[in-house]
């Protein structure tokens, strides 16, 4: 009996460490967080331009895909996004599509002189495809 009660006590001490941790822990990927900013890939980069923001917050972005490769697309104004590795849906290749990933920061591409914009992270939250689209 008294081995019963020691098995059964260490099985919910466990069990309400673990829940206590996911009740506590901080969210790590975009999809677990509320995004700071939502809207277009025109509207973020103008932000930019007037406003330093901090790595790995939370954005959400909808806007027709410039150009796309295997693990990241390309929205208008330089922004990069790079798909978050659980993300296991297939990204579309041209089209509308929304998503929420990390804003990574600014940075200057030497080659060809322009800003780009690092979203990592992300999660694609919906899609059109090209001739849907008025």
């Amino acid at each position: 009996m008294k081995k019963v009660l020691i098995t059964l006590s260490f099985f919910v001490a466990g069990a309400l460490s673990i829940g206590l941790y996911q009740y506590f822990r901080s969210p790590e990927k975009a999809m677990e967080q509320q995004p700071v900013f939502e809207g277009s890939a025109d509207g973020f980069a103008g932000l930019l331009m007037d406003y330093e923001w901090e790595a790995g917050t939370v954005v959400q972005l909808s806007d027709t895909i410039q150009s796309a490769e295997r693990k990241s697309i390309t929205l208008p104004h330089g922004i990069i996004v790079t798909k978050d590795t659980s993300d296991q849906s297939l990204w579309p290749t041209k089209g509308y599509i929304t998503l929420k990933g990390l804003y990574q920061g600014k940075e200057v591409d030497e080659f060809f002189g322009e800003t780009l914009i690092r979203i990592n992270g992300a999660f694609l939250l919906e899609s059109s495809k090209p001739e849907n689209l008025d």
